[in-house]
């Protein structure tokens, strides 16, 4: 499976119920979703299983939430992850180096663009990350 939501055909509103529900299901924000066994699981219920259906997944879900149909559900489930202003500087650099700015953070998303900024951030900081703790922190940088 090649795309999730079928282009060359209207959006239904059936397909949009069967992703917020599948949202719903998995119980976390979306925010917080990207890189998580919750994501694997809402993507599996959805009948998906690649790069290209876990960004549109992502993308539709985002878009969803802008036209207010997506449902709040609260709380990211761990603490955040402290990093120093430098740390968040090198960060801010490797989302603009591979994405152009840091508001097109969402198109790094399953793509080995993102995995480079982790690999870098981890060896320019020593830390090791995971690639949800990074997103983690792109997003807390973009608000």
């Amino acid at each position: 499976m090649d795309s999730l939501f079928d282009d060359t055909q209207p959006r239904t509103p059936d397909a949009d119920d069967r992703l917020v529900a599948a949202y719903v299901e998995v119980g976390r924000t979306l925010d917080d979703l990207p890189y998580t066994d919750e994501f694997e699981t809402l993507v599996a219920l959805l009948g998906g299983e690649n790069a290209v259906v876990r960004r549109e997944v992502l993308h539709r879900l985002h878009n969803l939430r802008k036209a207010h149909k997506l449902p709040r559900l609260g709380r990211a489930a761990g603490s955040s992850i402290k990093v120093t202003a430098d740390e968040e500087s090198i960060l801010v650099g490797l989302v603009t180096e591979q994405a152009g700015t840091l508001g097109q953070r969402d198109q790094l998303l399953y793509d080995p663009r993102f995995d480079t900024v982790t690999e870098r951030f981890n060896a320019r900081t020593g830390r090791s990350l995971s690639r949800h703790d990074v997103w983690r922190l792109i997003a807390k940088l973009a608000k």
